[in-house]
């Protein structure tokens, strides 16, 4: 009766052959104005709390925290997981934005 309850925490979220052992940490600020590639995404636990990781481009990009829900939604629905592992998402619109809290990036999911 529970086990839609139960978290798989070895769900792939990663194309299958990229190896993200050596890949640089970037900011998703070095793609202002680009689309980037997904090729998958993980999770981290920073001080910050839980934030999610793209896979993409060859490095491994920090996005807002705010995108973590996001992400999470995609890793629980297998028809959108499958198909960023096939590489049918991609990351546009990246742009600077002021807040309250000062500058920040927003992008929109393309796929």
């Amino acid at each position: 009766m529970f086990e839609d309850l139960n978290k798989n925490n070895s769900t792939r979220t990663v194309k299958e052959g990229i190896d993200t052992e050596g890949m640089k940490f970037v900011n998703i600020r070095e793609f202002l104005g680009k689309e980037v590639q997904v090729d998958g995404f993980f999770f981290s636990n920073s001080k910050f709390g839980k934030q999610v990781v793209i896979v993409g481009e060859g490095s491994l990009i920090n996005v807002p925290k705010r995108y973590t829900a996001d992400f999470e939604a995609i890793r629980d629905n297998s028809e959108k997981l499958a198909a960023v592992l096939a590489g049918g998402l991609k990351l546009g619109n990246i742009h600077e934005a002021d807040t309250k809290n000062g500058k920040t990036v927003f992008f929109d999911f393309i796929g």
